[in-house]
């Protein structure tokens, strides 16, 4: 058992990613969780993989990630962002794309634990943000709690139902953790949890999201850091990335 952070969706934001590891430093975790996407959207694809790949002890494959590997993987990909997943294919060396391809799509913390970037259910990648997807997510896992992030929105979805196949979207509670309050994870229930994002929020809060998971006490608690926002957008505008991608960062959106 032990205490991990629990990060996701860096998206090239490297001002937002040093920011959650100083702020990790001062929480007494035993390791560091990332739960995908460190590319893709931002200025430092290469920063941001070489801080996670010195920091993080797990780190599972987001999308955006697969998708700078194999061009293949942009299908359904909006326009601005193939754009950029474009350029950052341009902007890694051999030693970051190998550090891609070793990311596995599923990992685990013992027993207890999932780590998946959308979704335990094997599927094109599918977000979870309500609970009839949750639903069928809680079908595909085969531990406690499974930790997911590719929606950048903080959200806990749980379910006391023993027979999962018999679930009913009626059967699962949602719950928007605020910021700095423990949630305490019921050890007889199933729990999908999410950390939002380090790199990109959505959820009108500009701060970046990450979380620290406690298998000692069983609780999940979201911490929001702020950042220099303004230097992650000079830092987009400069290597001339689409300027929503910097507009979007003050708004949370």
């Amino acid at each position: 058992m032990a205490r991990y952070a629990v990060i996701s969706d860096i998206h090239g934001n490297l001002h937002a990613l040093k920011a959650v590891l100083d702020g990790i430093n001062t929480l007494d975790v035993d390791d560091i969780i990332c739960l995908g996407d460190v590319v893709g959207y931002g200025p430092d694809p290469r920063g941001c993989l070489d801080l996670v790949n010195r920091n993080c002890g797990i780190c599972v494959m987001g999308n955006h990630d697969l998708a700078v590997l194999d061009p293949a993987y942009t299908v359904g990909f909006n326009e601005m962002a193939k754009q950029v997943l474009s350029w950052t294919r341009d902007q890694l060396d051999p030693m970051h794309l190998d550090s891609i391809n070793r990311m596995r799509e599923l990992e685990y913390v013992g027993q207890h634990v999932t780590c998946v970037h959308d979704n335990p259910q094997p599927s094109p990648m599918t977000y979870i943000y309500n609970q009839d997807v949750a639903t069928l997510a809680f079908r595909a896992m085969t531990t406690p709690i499974c930790l997911v992030g590719h929606t950048h929105m903080p959200m806990i979805f749980e379910t006391l139902k023993a027979d999962v196949f018999d679930m009913k979207s009626t059967d699962v509670k949602a719950f928007l953790p605020r910021d700095g309050v423990s949630f305490t994870l019921d050890q007889n229930a199933k729990t999908i949890c999410n950390p939002g994002s380090v790199g990109q929020p959505r959820d009108g809060d500009s701060r970046a999201s990450f979380a620290v998971i406690d298998l000692n006490e069983w609780t999940y608690t979201i911490h929001r850091q702020h950042y220099d926002i303004a230097g992650a957008q000079l830092a987009s505008q400069r290597q001339g990335l689409p300027d929503v991608l910097a507009q979007r960062l003050a708004i949370g959106a």
